[in-house]
């Protein structure tokens, strides 16, 4: 299965909002993540991908860089990273975790760092597979 990586923009809005979809099993209100997805494309540190296979978009990461005080240094957090069923366990993920470090060592970061819900077993099989440890643990709290 051969598959093609290539950085996003607004126009893959429906993808994007697609792939979003798939990753949080949810729909969310489209206006208000179209507003977001603006929102971040403008901002330098964050980056977008899509993958494509037979000119379908069938995975998405999206990588934010950030100066990390505590480190000194810049960080790269991968904040979404999803591959649709029917690509699964093709390289697709591998591939795009791949292109997300690439980008953030091009840009001066010390590390790639992401989180995945406790409820995900396979994916923390796929990201120590990759060379990810579990090195935190990340509270949350609603507003």
């Amino acid at each position: 299965m051969l598959y093609d990586i290539q950085r996003a923009d607004i126009t893959h809005s429906d993808a994007i909002y697609a792939l979003v979809c798939e990753l949080k099993q949810a729909t969310f209100d489209r206006a208000a993540f179209d507003v977001g997805l603006a929102a971040n494309l403008r901002d330098a540190n964050y980056h977008l991908a899509l993958a494509w296979l037979d000119g379908k978009p069938v995975g998405l990461i999206s990588l934010h860089l950030q100066f990390h005080l505590h480190h000194a240094n810049w960080i790269g957090e991968i904040q979404e990273l999803v591959v649709m069923p029917e690509a699964r366990s093709a390289g697709v993920g591998k591939g795009l975790l791949s292109w997300a470090q690439t980008v953030a060592q091009q840009h001066g970061a010390e590390m790639t760092e992401l989180s995945t819900n406790v409820k995900r077993i396979d994916a923390h099989r796929f990201y120590r597979r990759e060379g990810y440890e579990p090195s935190h643990v990340r509270f949350t709290k609603p507003l």
